[in-house]
């Protein structure tokens, strides 16, 4: 608080504060009277406050019971307020169990199961800032194969022990910075990661598993706050971003981009094929399991052989794994793919360098 303790009074914000504690407005006015005049005895306190004594006596045990005042063992009884800092520590202990008895709660009552984007493609609109970063933290938090993150750097530094983590559990995690007025890279304190790397422009964007993707808008300054940012769980428009990702990933300045750690999986295909091409000419012996689709019939499948080419042509909008299956030659797209025999949702990559 900034002002003074003689100019503190039990306004809304503060009135606040000692009702999540159980105590009512003029019981938040008798404890201000005796942090700022205490220790005083009740008639001492009933003289100060204009009011009746056993008014003033009710609010008082109710204080003392509390934790909030003390009082002493001499005759007559002097009463006195706690520190604001032992006030803070009830005030979280408080804060913290209601936090969990709420969301206990609320988790029971939440279905077990999250349905599938492509059970139910939609996109839902956000207005407040501070849940929009909770969100992508959250989509962040959930990711448990591939996370792709874009942003400022206060964005990122936001994310930074969330986006560390799942590195740390094998989410392949890819990181682009772009830089607004106002908001320059540290990079001392960018995340110790595999992959970042630094574009000129982009959106505040998180994707999980290519299930979820988290987006809003920051171009201007630190100061601005986006209007809105949208929760998206439509593959096609997650697929569209996941592209947009790529292209400025490729185009990107690199400030760290070592290897990826095998056995792996992606669900964005195209980091796949990238990731791929690279160890293919390291000359590693590649292997490559597709979870996907037949192109021809839409029936699913799971196909697995080895890695013998991949090819990617900006131009034409082509990006293929081509894998041997039992002699057979089989061409693997990504998800929106139609030239090629399999559709994938999922590629893992095994194999040995």
């Amino acid at each position: 608080m900034t002002e003074s303790i003689g100019e503190i009074k039990c306004e809304e914000e503060v009135a606040e504060v000692f009702s999540l504690l159980g105590i009512s407005k003029f019981g938040c006015e008798v404890y201000l009277k005796l942090l700022q005049e205490g220790p005083l005895t009740l008639s001492e306190l009933t003289e100060k406050m204009e009011a009746k004594t056993s008014q003033l006596y009710y609010y008082i045990k109710e204080l003392v019971s509390k934790g909030l005042i003390e009082a002493s063992s001499s005759r007559p009884v002097v009463y006195r307020a706690v520190s604001p800092s032992v006030l803070e520590k009830l005030y979280i202990e408080k804060t913290e169990s209601l936090r969990a008895r709420i969301l206990e709660r609320l988790k029971a009552t939440a279905p077990r199961k999250q349905k599938l984007a492509s059970e139910e493609p939609n996109v839902y609109t956000l207005k407040n800032w501070r849940t929009f970063l909770a969100r992508a933290e959250e989509a962040a938090h959930n990711a448990t194969v591939d996370l792709i993150v874009c942003g400022d750097f206060e964005f990122v530094k936001y994310l930074n022990e969330t986006i560390e983590l799942k590195e740390k559990e094998g989410v392949n995690t890819y990181v682009l910075l772009y830089e607004v007025p106002g908001i320059n890279i540290d990079y001392s304190k960018l995340p110790k990661l595999r992959k970042i790397r630094k574009y000129v422009s982009g959106d505040l964007v998180v994707i999980s598993d290519s299930r979820v993707a988290v987006l809003s808008q920051r171009r201007r300054s630190l100061l601005e706050k986006p209007n809105y940012g949208l929760i998206i769980e439509d593959p096609v428009i997650i697929d569209y971003l996941e592209q947009d990702f790529f292209f400025r990933w490729i185009r990107s300045e690199i400030i760290r981009d070592e290897n990826i750690k095998l056995p792996t999986s992606f669900t964005i295909f195209r980091l796949a094929l990238y990731e791929a091409q690279k160890l293919l000419q390291k000359k590693c012996r590649l292997r490559v399991l597709v979870y996907g689709r037949y192109v021809r019939t839409g029936e699913d499948c799971m196909v697995e052989g080895e890695l013998v080419n991949t090819l990617f042509e900006d131009s034409r909008g082509i990006a293929q794994l081509t894998i041997k299956v039992n002699g057979n030659t089989v061409t693997i797209g990504a998800q929106d793919a139609i030239i090629e025999d399999i559709a994938a949702s999922r590629v893992e990559v095994r194999g040995a360098c």
